[in-house]
């Protein structure tokens, strides 16, 4: 993962992230947005797996492992909800790419 900047109110977090050849998987007990900026983003969870492209949003319930993969580079805005635990992650992996592992077969 590389930088990150953010903005932090008393409710949500909002924030700018970007992957490069890398996924990062984490749970929070708060709902996520991440909106693409640039690039392509492979998000998985519950069984599902949705590939979002600049311009595109997708929202992951709270409590719920997600893993946000770019075979090649995203750059997102996010967007955390609401949270009783001050935003924190759990279950939290980085893993850096390589042709296979966009969807999640290698690490």
């Amino acid at each position: 993962m590389h930088g990150r900047r953010t903005a932090v109110t008393e409710q949500l977090v909002i924030g700018e992230w970007s992957l490069t050849a890398a996924a990062w998987t984490d749970r929070h007990q708060h709902e996520e947005t991440n909106w693409a900026v640039d690039g392509e983003l492979h998000v998985t969870c519950d069984g599902r797996q949705e590939i979002v492209r600049a311009g595109q949003a997708v929202t992951v319930p709270a409590g719920t492992l997600a893993r946000y993969a770019a075979p090649v580079h995203a750059r997102m805005i996010f967007v955390y909800g609401p949270s009783r635990d001050g935003h924190a992650a759990s279950d939290t992996r980085y893993e850096e790419l390589d042709d296979a592992g966009a969807d999640g077969s290698a690490g």
